[in-house]
């Protein structure tokens, strides 16, 4: 584990600006993706911002009939919420199926869209040849084990 240091600010302004033309700062969320790639050694960030404590969980209609989503807002939570259930049932099924309760329980909803690749070769630095990890340095998987890749092309 390398070393880091530890924020929580104050609001979301604070948040944008300790992040901002910093690329190792990293959001943290749920930490469910994070903390993991960070025990392996794949993402080294200097410096973590915690956003659990603003205001960015809510779960909300729009005047226009569409909803709003905190950042932070609970993958659990949103499943169970009145308005996904009874009018976005397919995101409500996508989020039970995606993960077991307990990661449900602290996975976010901005981490679900800020989420790293689910490649073997990213996540086992083992593997020199990631370009998600190394930009130019290749495609483990082009030519080995790529069962779990999509099947409308790669990169």
């Amino acid at each position: 584990m390398n070393p880091f240091t530890y924020s929580r600010p104050a609001d979301a302004t604070h948040a944008v600006t300790a992040v901002s033309g910093k690329p190792q700062s990293k959001f943290l969320g749920g930490g469910t993706n994070l903390i993991d790639l960070m025990k392996m050694g794949v993402e080294k960030p200097n410096e973590l911002i915690d956003i659990n404590r603003l205001p960015l969980g809510q779960i909300e209609e729009l005047p226009d009939k569409g909803v709003r989503i905190g950042a932070v807002a609970r993958n659990s939570d949103l499943a169970e919420h009145e308005l996904i259930k009874t009018r976005y049932p397919v995101l409500r099924e996508a989020l039970l199926s995606g993960a077991s309760p307990q990661l449900r329980n602290m996975a976010t909803v901005g981490g679900n869209l800020m989420q790293r690749t689910r490649c073997y070769y990213f996540y086992d630095p083992a593997f020199p040849a990631c370009n998600k990890r190394k930009p130019g340095s290749g495609c483990g998987a082009l030519d080995g084990y790529n069962r779990i890749h999509a099947v409308l092309g790669q990169s």
